[in-house]
């Protein structure tokens, strides 16, 4: 009897392995970011100011959902590969601005930059009102 257990046992391995892999194939990839590094701000037409510290900002890299969630803002994935992802769009927010997000995130070396532009749409012969730079060095805090 044990030996007809072993035999089933061993009849099933491959079906069970190959059962893991599929669901691991069909599972979402998202990827959780802890960053640290500084933020430039510049107004307007003015010269950046000195930057400044920035601790602990968090990314989330939803690769199934093909988006970057930073800020508060969730930015649509233009394109991942292997050494990099690139995110971008635009997306009106408080008051009728406009806020232009681009970002790049190296892969190899976790350095994560983006950058934000606001616009006031009803002039747009304007300079951006403000324009934030983010550059940091991130961590991987966990891949599902």
């Amino acid at each position: 009897m044990r030996h007809l257990i072993k035999i089933a046992a061993l009849l099933l391995l491959p079906l069970v392995v190959v059962g893991h892999a599929q669901a691991a194939e069909n599972e979402g990839k998202v990827i959780t970011l802890s960053c640290d590094g500084t933020l430039t701000r510049t107004y307007g037409a003015n010269k950046p100011a000195d930057p400044e510290p920035l601790q602990k900002t968090g990314a989330v890299v939803n690769l199934d959902e093909q988006t970057v969630f930073f800020l508060g803002y969730v930015v649509p994935i233009e394109s991942v590969d292997e050494a990099s992802i690139n995110f971008g769009a635009r997306q009106m927010v408080d008051y009728g601005f406009i806020i232009g997000i681009t970002g790049h995130i190296d892969r190899a070396s976790g350095r994560m930059d983006v950058t934000t532009v606001t616009l006031d749409p009803t002039k747009p012969n304007d300079p951006n009102i403000a324009a934030l730079r983010y550059d940091v060095i991130c961590e991987t805090n966990s891949v599902f």
